[in-house]
């Protein structure tokens, strides 16, 4: 929409200016083509610069998928993992083992009481 209204260069500067900017959920929905490339656009340009945190669920041989050009998304993963530090946290959901007690206290209400 901002490349409509001729202020794509202002969002661009939005993104790339922060000391840090932080992706969250990364590729829990695909791009369409104009924003892999307006993406690309911000990593390339704070490439080397300035900081980037980044969560996603989805390994690396996902990406291509996600960006929908795998050379493109080969250029970005290239990028992200240069000067990176990874945390890889396995396991359950937080969200989901905080929730454990309430959902198995429903399933147990859904049975058929014994007389």
């Amino acid at each position: 929409m901002s490349r409509a209204d001729n202020s794509f260069h202002q969002k661009l500067r939005y993104y790339i200016a922060p000391d840090l900017l932080i992706l969250d959920e990364l590729g829990l929905k695909k791009l369409n083509q104009n924003s892999v490339d307006d993406f690309y656009e911000i990593i390339s340009r704070r490439y080397e610069n300035v900081s980037i945190i980044i969560t996603s669920n989805k390994v690396f041989e996902e990406w291509a998928r996600i960006f929908y050009d795998p050379v493109l998304a080969t250029a970005i993963l290239d990028r992200f993992v240069h000067h990176c530090h990874f945390v890889v946290i396995k396991g359950e959901s937080y969200r989901m083992k905080q929730r454990e007690g309430v959902i198995k206290a429903m399933a147990e209400e859904s049975l058929p009481k014994e007389k």
